[in-house]
This record gives C-alpha cells, sequence and structure tokens, in this order.
C-alpha cells in the first residue's frame, strides 16, 4: 500500500453534534419539525447526500416546506461554522488518536477526500494539529460538483500523491465513501462512526462495496501492515 485517503466526517472527527445537529435544527427552522437522527442516517443510506446543504434542502421540500437552496445553505452556515469558526464546528471530538495518523504517516502518503469546503477541512485538522500529518486536502471546491459517490475527489489525490488506485485505500464511513472508493479503484474500508449499530451499519458499508469494516478508525494501521505483508 502507498497511500491513504481519509474521509474527514464520522472517520477523523464525530459530527452527530456538528453536521447531524446542524441539518436537523436547518430543517426545523424552515417546516417547524426537526427530523430525527435516523431519519437524517436513512437519507445518508440512500446515497447521493453527500453533501449537508442538499440533504438539508431535501428534507426541507419533502416537508412541504418552500425555503430556497441559498437560504438553507446560509442557516446551515450560520449553524454549523458561525461567525469565524465559533458556531459547531469547534464542538467536534477528535475519533482518530494523533498517534494512528502518525503510524500511518510513517509508511503511507496521507491526504484528506472530504465533502467539506477547504477552509474548514484545513481549519479542523489545525484545531487537532494534524495538518503536518495530513497534508494534502481535496475538499469540495477542488471537486467541481463532482462530490462523491463519484470519484473524482479520490483520482485527484491520487494523481497528486503519484500514487496508482490499486496501492491507495480510502477509509470513510458513508455508502457514497465506499462507491467512490470502488469506482476509483481503490481498496475500501468502512469505519461505523459512534452512534450507529457495528454489525447493521457495517452490512450496509459491505454491501456499498467495503472490503472490510472497522469500527475505529484506529484499527487502520494494524489492517494496512497485514494487507502489506500478503
Amino acid at each position: 500500500m502507498k497511500a491513504v485517503l481519509l474521509d474527514m466526517d464520522g472517520v477523523l472527527v464525530d459530527v452527530r453534534g456538528s453536521f447531524r445537529r446542524a441539518v436537523a435544527e436547518t430543517v426545523g427552522r424552515f417546516t417547524g419539525t426537526e427530523p430525527t437522527p435516523e431519519a437524517i442516517q436513512a437519507k445518508k443510506d440512500q446515497g447521493g447526500f453527500n453533501n449537508d446543504w442538499i440533504l438539508s434542502h431535501t428534507l426541507v421540500q419533502e416537508a412541504g416546506g418552500a425555503a430556497s437552496f441559498d437560504e438553507i445553505k446560509e442557516a446551515f452556515n450560520a449553524l454549523y461554522r458561525g461567525r469565524d469558526f465559533d458556531g459547531l464546528i469547534a464542538t467536534e471530538p477528535p475519533l482518530v488518536e494523533t498517534a494512528t495518523l502518525e503510524a500511518l504517516a510513517e509508511r503511507y502518503a496521507l491526504a484528506l477526500v472530504t465533502g467539506r469546503p477547504e477552509e474548514d477541512a484545513e481549519w479542523t485538522l489545525r484545531r487537532f494539529g494534524w495538518d503536518a500529518l495530513v497534508p494534502l486536502v481535496v475538499g469540495m471546491g477542488q471537486q467541481a460538483g463532482r462530490e462523491k459517490p463519484d470519484p473524482y475527489g479520490l483520482a485527484l489525490a491520487l494523481d497528486a500523491l503519484g500514487a496508482a488506485p490499486p496501492e491507495a485505500v480510502y477509509a470513510g464511513d458513508t455508502v457514497d465513501d465506499q462507491r467512490a472508493a470502488v469506482a476509483a479503484g481503490c481498496r475500501a474500508v468502512g469505519v461505523v462512526p459512534p452512534g450507529l449499530d457495528v454489525g447493521a451499519h457495517g452490512r450496509t458499508l459491505m454491501a456499498a462495496g467495503a472490503e472490510v469494516v472497522l469500527s475505529t478508525p484506529n484499527d487502520l494501521p494494524a489492517l494496512l501492515a497485514t494487507w502489506d505483508a500478503r
């Protein structure tokens, strides 16, 4: 294995109290009723909702709301980013240990491939001191609307790292992550985020193309060492 590509949400950081909360509160603002965590997850499991602005807009529409996409995006960002990264983004707990990223960086080229805007992703990496360990960020701005499950972002990262798809792993927590990895020709690793049943969500990720499913991203070094030894 030459390169490890990582998703951020649900893999590096816990977004239950940030992105998921922002979706629920944004939808509630425009419809009067917040969707449950289960309803939000069900949409994620359908695929095609990697972008939480689109997810929020869809849920508003399905509930009979009439807000425009731009109105929803503005309300969402006010909650999530806040005025100067003082919103829900600042409350996200880490899911991966710094030692795990250090171990990966010693053996592999690392990149972050995320649906977040680059500015948000880079701020979060700096917040935890991970920016030197994961120096390459391919975010929303570089993907030109071709977000996961489109493999475009993964292909950009692989090209920048000089790695061929069979030499790379992509670790993500959603069906769109797994489908993007498969479409890119990478080995797909599913990570079950906190709050979801490992068995049930693991099966969902396997059905979407995951080769293996982990209950924590901290198991990645051991998994990859096993694969490298074959």
